[in-house]
């Protein structure tokens, strides 16, 4: 067994934007069925995609667009590409990592066998995509934890088990959060309010991240930044933490 020193282990930030497409649902079902929801992108399997999506009556606009997340979440081909997320009666579609914006990305939806929507063939592009992706090491790293990786597990023991065992089945993988101690610098610009970590906080900056561990071995995912702490002490050095929420399937290499 190889055994490995963890010195030179670094966290690294995506300086690139990550494209966002967000569609709108309008309108209250009026007959149960299935509506469409077709989504176009370069480089997506299968695109266009017009993927089925069941609703019911009375389905409001929001109900409708969080069955859509949920539809479109669970296509493989979309997925791949695409984060699926939405607040209310939005469908918003977030592009996994940052390069160059993808121009014809489109939700469209319509009534299919369902009536009530109001169709819209045209989707709106709230975030440009940035150029190719280049990843900085944030400076000052003096201690790196996480990500950690999670099972949730679900009992389903009931009267007719066998051996008085509990039984259990998986349900969410949990990806856990990343957290980090550094020397603070404040004007340091993987660190500070403009660019840096702090401004990521301050903007809710979804953004792709890296940690580089010796032997050769990359966990590579999307979070975001939720915390920074400074520590001033008067017989010590400026120091901080931060932590990141991650989001998404991480990659592991």
């Amino acid at each position: 067994m190889t055994k490995y020193s963890a010195f030179g282990t670094q966290l690294q930030l995506g300086n690139g934007t990550l494209q966002v497409e967000t569609a709108t649902v309008v309108g209250t079902i009026t007959q149960s069925g299935n509506a469409t929801f077709t989504v176009t992108s370069t480089g997506m399997t299968g695109s266009p995609k017009a993927i089925s999506v069941a609703v019911l009556i009375n389905d409001t606009a929001a109900m409708v667009a969080q069955k859509a997340i949920q539809t479109l979440r669970a296509d493989s081909a979309v997925s791949a590409m695409y984060f699926v997320g939405g607040t209310g009666a939005t469908v918003v579609l977030t592009r996994k990592v940052a390069i160059a914006d993808v121009a014809n990305l489109n939700i469209a939806f319509t009534n299919d066998t369902c009536l009530g929507l109001t169709p819209n063939a045209t989707s709106a592009n709230t975030v440009v995509g940035g150029a190719a992706e280049v990843f900085t090491t944030i400076a000052g790293v003096t201690n790196i934890g996480g990500p950690g990786l999670g099972l949730d597990t679900e009992d389903v023991t009931t009267h007719d088990s066998t051996a008085y065992f509990e039984e259990v089945i998986p349900t969410i993988l949990r990806s856990g959060e990343v957290s980090l101690d550094l020397v603070y610098d404040p004007n340091e610009v993987t660190q500070n309010a403009s660019v840096g970590l702090i401004s990521r906080i301050e903007n809710k900056i979804l953004a792709n991240y890296k940690v580089n561990f010796p032997g050769s071995v990359t966990w590579a995912f999307t979070a975001y930044a939720t915390g920074f702490e400074p520590s001033a002490s008067v017989d010590g050095a400026l120091t901080g933490t931060a932590t990141f929420k991650l989001t998404g399937v991480p990659t592991l290499a």
